[in-house]
């Protein structure tokens, strides 16, 4: 008997009826979750369920997530940007091994004095082995008045 192994992005990419996730943040009407139907669409609602969790947060995996909000409040130095760099890039690689970061862009008030107590950082990504999504994505995260949220 002969198996073909199928990529199930490329099918649900094609197929864009079939769901293939839950799109964060969880904003569905009338109890239902709102569902995403590309593979660029649930690895954006991964990439930012995992940086938006705290390490140790997660019942039974408590190695799942990022330092980011640890760090994120830390005071502003020279290797806060390299801190940052690596709270990102080595949970993405290790949870999501098919996200492929290509930049992280670290801004604070040293660098934009118009951003008085905020950081700002860009990640810039794609799926990695993907047919259909080989343009570049960015997610943008912002750190004000003790509030870390990513768009």
């Amino acid at each position: 008997m002969a198996y073909q192994i199928i990529n199930i992005n490329e099918i649900n990419d094609q197929a864009s009826n079939i769901p293939i996730g839950i799109q964060l943040p969880f904003n569905g009407i009338s109890g239902l979750f709102t569902s995403t139907f590309t593979s660029i669409d649930q690895a954006i609602s991964n990439l930012k369920n995992l940086l938006l969790t705290n390490k140790g947060e997660r019942v039974m995996q408590p190695a799942f997530g990022t330092d980011l909000s640890r760090i994120l409040f830390e005071p502003n130095t020279s290797e806060l940007k390299a801190m940052v760099d690596n709270a990102i890039t080595e949970p993405v690689n290790y949870w999501l091994p098919y996200i492929n970061i290509t930049e992280i862009e670290t801004t604070t008030a040293d660098d934009d004095p118009t951003l008085d107590y905020n950081i700002l950082v860009k990640i810039s990504f794609q799926i990695v082995n993907s047919t259909t999504d080989d343009a570049l994505n960015t997610i943008t995260i912002i750190v004000n008045d003790n509030q870390l949220t990513v768009q």
